[in-house]
């Protein structure tokens, strides 16, 4: 298993098997068919690359996405994408197993429907106590680009894989406007989103407030999936105290913020918004807005992944409507 011992695998065979990783399951873009037409003189020039140091990430493609809310997505070439997926496979097995248990967004064998669940579990044990909800503000576009490099070389050292980290890192800037708290020694900032390395950079970055919470906070319980946080407290007085501290430690140490829209504190037994589902000790559903976009968007297509999501968290009566939409939507389009 890679670790602070071993550097990262930039030969040919392993370029090659991080292709084949990359393109499993994905629809064969225009540009993807071209980079295979070429494949191995492609993986060659990039093994080349990155074994000489020589490698250099190109820019990106951006769009704006508004599923709900509006979000600038970045897309990287082929060949950027293949080393994106060269340093996941080698950062996931040294990192994840130094992640808390509760952080559940990006990790094998966890995510959202889990972290709902552990919510719902959390809900119910401490339906007595009191909880703090919240989230980060534009986090990706927040991310202090020099501090993740500082938390990588907490475990990495070789300075091959950390070139070529440097190097994927600096290719995206996110201009912060009206960046609220003052940075001594201004870095750059932001990851893109479309990135898979940004999973694994996102879990790193936030493991710094994952182990903060639970070895200075200690709360009754804790979920973190992405940025959006709970923490479940004894009264309202440890709650707001929780709020304080790791808000003040949020701005200190990782030049973050919590985004005051969605920030609550709340009896446990009152209903919880989380991750589109509203939970309570006795039970949970999918917010409104949730159902109203499922409303509009179902179609042949996405009828499956909709289903699975109205099965996990709907009361049995709304899953057999859904049911017979479905049927009417596939006899209509067949």
């Amino acid at each position: 298993m890679a670790s602070k011992d071993f550097d990262i695998d930039v030969s040919m065979a392993r370029i090659w098997q991080a292709w084949q990783a990359f393109i499993i399951g994905k629809r064969a873009s225009t540009e993807a068919i071209r980079y295979k037409q070429h494949l191995t003189d492609n993986v060659l020039k990039l093994a080349l690359s990155l074994q000489k140091g020589t490698y250099r990430h190109e820019q990106y493609h951006t769009f704006t996405l508004y599923d709900p809310k509006r979000r600038e997505i970045a897309v990287a070439n082929v060949n950027d994408r293949v080393v994106h997926r060269l340093l996941y496979d080698y950062l996931v097995p040294i990192w994840d197993k130094a992640f808390c248990y509760d952080a559940w967004s990006c990790r094998k064998g966890k995510g959202l429907h889990d972290a709902i669940k552990r919510a719902q579990h959390n809900t119910i044990k401490y339906r007595s106590g009191w909880l703090w909800r919240s989230d980060i503000t534009k986090f990706f576009d927040s991310v202090d680009q020099g501090i993740l490099k500082e938390l990588l070389r907490t475990k990495l050292r070789q300075p091959q894989v950390l070139g070529i980290l440097d190097e994927v890192i600096d290719s995206y800037q996110h201009e912060l406007a009206n960046q609220p708290i003052r940075i001594p020694n201004y870095s750059k900032h932001g990851i893109p989103i479309g990135n898979l390395t940004s999973q694994v950079f996102a879990n790193i970055y936030l493991n710094e407030l994952d182990q903060f919470v639970l070895h200075s906070i200690k709360p009754l319980g804790y979920v973190r999936y992405g940025d959006d946080i709970v923490l479940w407290c004894r009264n309202e007085t440890d709650a707001h105290a929780a709020r304080a501290i790791v808000t003040q430690f949020l701005a200190d140490a990782l030049h973050l913020r919590t985004n005051y829209l969605h920030d609550r504190i709340q009896p446990t037994r009152n209903k919880l918004a989380y991750l589109g589902v509203e939970l309570w000790p006795t039970g949970r559903r999918l917010v409104p807005k949730v159902i109203q976009r499922i409303d509009t968007k179902l179609n042949r297509l996405n009828s499956s992944s909709y289903y699975a999501l109205i099965e996990h968290h709907q009361p049995v009566r709304y899953r057999k409507r859904f049911l017979y939409r479905i049927l009417d939507i596939i006899e209509q389009e067949w």
